[in-house]
């Protein structure tokens, strides 16, 4: 990682440099005198990377900058992680919710996945990712069935709005690729993807038995 990492991160943020710096744990003087004084393909400090890293995924979090800028998915690319401790803040779900709910206690995950269906951002991403759930349907008949499902649920005119946050929570679990399993990692990104997935189905099979034409279609049209 590079300086000209921080001084791309500093224009798509529209934060200050002193801000930035703040966050770095550097004084501004110091961010002024790399800006100034170091070749853009000057690596970072190993301490000052971290730092980096933690910053842009923080904001992330916050919603202060979107999950797809350039810097965002150049650290991506290069294989850094967001950290867990972030991802709990971002997304409230941990791999102690996703226990819970395989030893027969979903409710933490399920208020997890209204947390993040109430977010208008998050259900907008969602609304815009057809083609990234029609790929996603074909790793295989079951992945198919379970995104089938909740799509036609965000997409019911049957449900409420309050009713769809489960699916909305669940669907952008899946498209976002900072969860508690990375997605790029191979074999086993999307594990925990499929296991929330399943929870969301469950919850509607029971929840909705009254309004069943909504799950009963098997095809994804999107």
């Amino acid at each position: 990682m590079n300086k000209s990492h921080i001084f791309n991160f500093l224009e798509e943020s529209g934060l200050g440099l002193d801000d930035v710096a703040a966050r770095l744990g550097v004084s501004g003087m110091t961010l002024r005198r790399w800006k100034k004084d170091l070749p853009n393909d000057d690596i970072l400090p190993p301490i000052y990377e971290k730092a980096f890293i933690d910053v842009v995924y923080q904001l992330v979090s916050e919603e202060r900058i979107p999950r797809n800028s350039p810097t965002v998915e150049a650290l991506t690319r290069e294989g850094h992680y967001m950290p867990l401790d972030i991802v709990k803040t971002y997304l409230g779900i941990t791999s102690d919710t996703l226990k819970s709910a395989e030893q027969n206690n979903a409710k933490p995950l399920l208020e997890s996945l209204v947390n993040i269906g109430e977010s208008q951002k998050k259900q907008k991403e969602v609304d815009g990712s057809g083609k990234m759930l029609e790929m996603l349907s074909k790793m295989g008949k079951e992945w198919k069935r379970r995104i089938s499902i909740l799509y036609d649920v965000i997409r019911s005119k049957e449900l409420l709005s309050s009713e769809k946050l489960v699916a909305y929570g669940a669907l952008f679990y899946l498209i976002c690729p900072f969860d508690l399993i990375p997605d790029n990692i191979p074999i086993i990104g999307y594990l925990d993807d499929f296991i929330v997935l399943g929870f969301a189905v469950a919850y509607y099979t029971k929840k909705t038995a009254k309004k069943a034409s909504v799950l009963r279609r098997e095809s994804l049209d999107i």
